[in-house]
């Protein structure tokens, strides 16, 4: 079998080496005198630029923190974690969200006090390692900060988690009715 020999496309080949747009764009003199600086053609000036920012982006991606406050709705917010350092805290529910965020949550009645203890039972374990260890003393900051803050109010709710239901071995669940 022969292989397949493709003529070469007639023209003018792509400036930039991949498809490209031709666009208009009005900007301000000192900006265009800018660019130039970086390149006489502002078309490759604005694609270094871009291309510079791209890498900047890719290579240090933004660290979230390992504990924060996220709003959620009309002035509300939750107390959300890195599941993959704050894994667990004796009487807390770490309830996963996304990629590695989760929110924090008690299946019993508890206050805010209740979670700074929990936070000071788990740094009283040997078995952590530092990197959790340094999640739960700022965990610990923030409760203690969140908790005195007069402009927060801390109101503590039941939440409805449902889950699947794992069937023990041999035996079928029923079918609801």
């Amino acid at each position: 079998m022969k292989p397949v020999v493709r003529a070469a496309k007639r023209g003018r080949p792509p400036k930039f080496g991949r498809p490209g747009r031709v666009v208009a764009v009005t900007l301000p003199e000192e900006v265009v005198h800018g660019l130039k600086r970086i390149d006489a053609d502002l078309g490759w000036a604005i694609v270094q630029l871009f291309e510079r920012r791209a890498k900047r982006l890719r290579a240090a991606p933004r660290r979230r923190p390992d504990s924060e406050l996220v709003s959620v709705a009309n002035g509300q917010s939750l107390i959300v974690v890195n599941r993959d350092v704050l894994k667990q805290l004796p009487d807390v529910h770490v309830i996963p969200l996304h990629d590695d965020r989760a929110f924090l949550a008690f299946d019993r009645n508890a206050s805010i006090a209740n979670l700074e203890l929990a936070v000071i039972e788990r740094l009283a374990s040997r078995t952590i390692g530092d990197r959790e260890r340094k999640a739960l003393s700022e965990l610990r900051k923030h409760v203690r900060r969140w908790r005195r803050d007069p402009n927060l109010h801390c109101d503590m709710r039941a939440i409805i988690v449902f889950e699947k239901a794992r069937a023990a071995p041999g035996r079928s669940r029923p079918t609801p009715a």
